[in-house]
């Protein structure tokens, strides 16, 4: 019924009305071709199950929940239950998970170690060009550490403005494209984590900033 409309009718007579789709689970796919139909249930009428699916949290999960329930239907006759478990698919995918979250650990980490080699680049060319600036400052009494807290704070500020852009435009990609987003915290952490690589990055250039003789960088034209 690609319309989704219609009626079902069963070999005891009973007319059921198709009301519309309902999206099976991967763990119900056996059981397709699936039609839900409501049934009014009577206390006093025991009925039989034929079925029973169980979902277990974490794949290592998967066998000791499966001897809880043979233990928990206390059937008559064992011989006639039979358990299917899924501890094999369970375990592959705990272990592809495992190795795509490796795979993103190494991948931020590469990105994050090639944008600090960038940043201390620019930053020590920025320092060049305004050594005479720096000069300047240390000549009217700034000390080495204002002159490495300026610089660190002016990088500060300007990773929170590309980590709050980029995790704005992330959000909005994933959104248009229909992806699920990661939580807050996801966005928080990559934000710190941003700032603080740009900081350290900062380290070096603003060091040899703060160290320069003042009167050399005066005589620069």
């Amino acid at each position: 019924m690609p319309d989704a409309t219609g009626g079902v009718v069963t070999g005891a007579g009973a007319e059921f009305a198709i009301a519309g789709r309902i999206p099976v689970p991967d763990y119900l796919r056996f059981l397709e071709p699936l039609i839900v139909a409501p049934q009014q249930i009577d206390s006093d009428d025991p009925h039989t199950v034929s079925i029973l699916v169980v979902i277990a949290e974490r794949p290592d999960l998967v066998s000791p929940v499966s001897q809880v329930v043979l233990s928990v239907l206390a059937v008559d006759d064992p011989t006639k239950v039979t358990l299917t478990t899924s501890e094999g698919l369970a375990t592959l995918r705990a272990l592809i998970e495992g190795q795509l979250g490796s795979f993103g650990r190494n991948l931020v980490i590469v990105i994050f170690a090639l944008t600090a080699l960038l940043v201390a680049a620019i930053l020590y060319g920025f320092v060049m060009l305004r050594r005479k600036d720096f000069g300047r400052r240390r000549a009217l009494g700034a000390s080495q550490g204002l002159i490495i807290g300026l610089l660190l704070t002016q990088m500060a500020f300007l990773s929170g403005i590309g980590a709050v852009i980029g995790c704005a435009a992330t959000a909005i990609s994933l959104v248009i494209i229909g992806d699920p987003l990661p939580g807050i915290a996801f966005f928080v952490a990559v934000s710190v984590l941003a700032i603080a690589v740009g900081v350290i990055a900062a380290l070096l250039p603003a060091s040899v900033a703060a160290r320069r003789d003042p009167l050399a960088e005066l005589r620069v034209p």
